[in-house]
């Protein structure tokens, strides 16, 4: 039995249905507030409610020590950019399939936003000429997996939980998309050790990833990320690198709860040759809260074209994987 259930803000509209009985209602309406109520899902920190540096960390628990490995980014002849987004509107619909002890929810949001690029020069002001915004329209699509488990305590016997889901993805524009995430332990010479987990967009559409399983990542260790993307151009390119896109790993659980890390194909630090569209970066892992042993949070992998980033007119393109993930102390 399907149903299409759209959410916008905090109301709840029927679309269509085949309804047979007030039993699928409530149903759909248990998982409906499971989905509400589970930090792992969700698009809360994609947006960062505002221009940001590319990287950056508010809100979270770092414990002050310095979080990446490399440079600061210039551009030109010292000026750098900020960017980030400005949720405008969100809408979420939930299209359940739903059987006798398992449901699926086919989850999609929309949403609606201002992009911004901030260009400031070395006294810290802004550069009008080089600075714009443009309104986006971004989809991401995931499932989720319900189960029925017994429960005593329930007057009926039972009660649902989500299962597992899998990564959020989707994005705008066809011209750059993301092909493998993989992420690596580092030692404490910074040298490359285990993998510890690999994504591939061959299989991302059909990954269930355990609720009770998500990537787990030690707080306050090192860690080292590679991306790789295709880029369909034509490519915007700034520098002699000759890279036509960035990416970028967010993180967090809200836009006042994030952070940022922009990962490079320069050929430097992590990344072993340059614009081969293997990007890489390495970061320190964020605590789970003060006074918290573990939390679950949130990741943004996106790729950006330059032309989005640099030209108010060129169009916006993106490519997103999210992906939850709980940080644990030591």
């Amino acid at each position: 039995m399907k149903k299409l259930i759209t959410l916008t803000s905090l109301s709840i509209f029927v679309i269509n249905g085949c309804v047979d009985s007030s039993s699928v209602d409530d149903t759909e309406s248990i998982l409906l507030a499971l989905l509400n109520e589970d930090e792992a899902v969700g698009v809360d920190g994609f947006d960062s409610d505002g221009d940001m540096d590319l990287d950056h960390d508010v809100g979270l628990e770092t414990e002050g020590v310095a979080r990446t490995f490399s440079d600061t980014l210039s551009f030109g002849d010292g000026y750098r950019v900020r960017f980030g987004r400005q949720l405008i509107n969100r809408e979420r619909t939930v299209e359940f399939e739903t059987g006798e002890d398992t449901a699926i929810g086919l989850v999609t949001h929309t949403v609606n936003g201002e992009f911004i690029a901030t260009v400031i020069d070395t006294n810290q002001d802004e550069i009008d000429s080089l600075s714009f915004s443009k309104e986006f329209t971004t989809m991401l699509t995931r499932k989720v997996r319900f189960v029925k488990v017994d429960d005593p305590s329930d007057p009926d016997g039972y009660r649902w939980k989500i299962d597992a889901l899998t990564p959020l993805v989707g994005g705008s524009g066809d011209k750059v998309a993301l092909v493998d995430l993989s992420y690596y332990s580092l030692t404490d010479s910074l040298e490359l050790n285990e993998l510890l987990y690999s994504f591939s967009s061959d299989d991302l559409g059909d990954l269930y990833i355990d609720r009770e399983s998500l990537p787990v990542f030690t707080s306050f260790s090192r860690v080292v990320a590679y991306v790789s993307v295709t880029n369909n151009g034509p490519e915007f390119t700034t520098d002699n690198t000759g890279v036509g896109e960035w990416v970028f790993v967010n993180y967090g659980r809200s836009s006042q709860q994030r952070g940022r890390r922009h990962l490079r194909d320069s050929g430097l630090f992590f990344d072993q040759v340059m614009n081969d569209n293997i990007h890489s970066g390495g970061m320190r892992v964020h605590g789970p809260g003060p006074g918290q042993v573990q939390g679950v949070f949130r990741t943004f992998i996106e790729t950006v074209d330059l032309a989005t980033m640099f030209v108010s007119d060129g169009g916006y393109n993106t490519n997103v994987w999210s992906i939850p993930y709980r940080v644990e102390r030591p």
